[in-house]
């Protein structure tokens, strides 16, 4: 397996095609503006450009734009293509393989659901990252369709990048996201936005653990619009268990009950 395609070459996009090209392969960009391919060749992350609306036969392609548009292009590949495997990096899951179901299952054994659990506040091609995937957490979520050929040629991609493969299947992936990432760029954001309000400018006299709690805060809502939209019951669902616990915690402190609060924290801590 020595090609590979990446459409949309944003900051995972990016990277993936500047850690596989480091290792060998040949990289052909596609994305919907000139800008972040012209810059991928410059910098040389990638070998060649392919149209957009007529992918090539390659070995495999990653799908990596934001999430609305994934079921498109995943569509198109397997239309286009009759041999080439594709995956894609986007964070939920169950609404793509809904927009997929109408595919043959012949289309639908060459596809596999990708999620690297990788990534910064910062978006495009500029800061794209040859370690990116180094150690992070890779789900992967093949359906009851994806052949075994996908499965073990994904892996062994996502392995290649030095990242850990997680086999999950799609519904439990995007209940579990939205408490390990989801809720916590939530959390991030409205904390920024409460302490903006209430303290002004004295944020600056913040410390590191301000700084650390708030980081995610600065993502972009175009990335996170789709995310939301696409996840949002299972979002809706973690966001009232921490409500819950948080007015529990506000309890708590008006009664004072010590004992009570030391409990959260040491159940916190385990």
């Amino acid at each position: 397996m020595r090609s590979i395609g990446i459409i949309g070459l944003g900051i995972i996009g990016g990277s993936l095609a500047l850690s596989l090209k480091e290792k060998g392969y040949r990289i052909v960009g596609m994305n919907r503006s000139k800008e972040p391919l012209e810059k991928a060749l410059k910098m040389k992350i990638i070998d060649e450009v392919a149209p957009l609306d007529s992918p090539p036969e390659l070995d495999i392609i990653f799908v990596c734009p934001i999430v609305s548009v994934v079921p498109h292009f995943i569509r198109l590949v397997l239309e286009k293509t009759k041999n080439t495997i594709v995956t894609d990096v986007a964070s939920t899951k169950g609404f793509i393989i809904k927009e997929l179901e109408n595919l043959s299952k012949e289309q639908l054994s060459r596809y596999i659901g990708g999620h690297p659990m990788a990534g910064s506040e910062k978006t495009g091609i500029d800061y794209a990252k040859k370690d990116l995937f180094i150690n992070a957490t890779y789900f992967l979520t093949p359906t009851k369709y994806t052949s075994d050929r996908a499965i073990s040629t994904v892996k062994e991609i996502v392995e290649i990048l030095g990242a850990k493969p997680v086999f999950i299947d799609p519904e439990s992936h995007d209940k579990l996201v939205a408490y390990i990432s989801h809720l916590p760029q939530l959390l991030s954001t409205c904390l920024s936005v409460i302490a903006k309000n209430e303290v002004n400018g004295n944020i600056a006299y913040s410390g590191r653990g301000y700084k650390d709690m708030t980081r995610l805060a600065h993502s972009s809502f175009s990335v996170w619009r789709d995310i939301l939209y696409t996840n949002r019951y299972n979002i809706i669902e973690a966001i009232g268990k921490y409500i819950q616990l948080l007015e529990e915690v506000r309890t708590h402190i008006d009664n004072w009950e010590e004992k009570a609060l030391e409990d959260v924290f040491k159940s916190a801590d385990d």
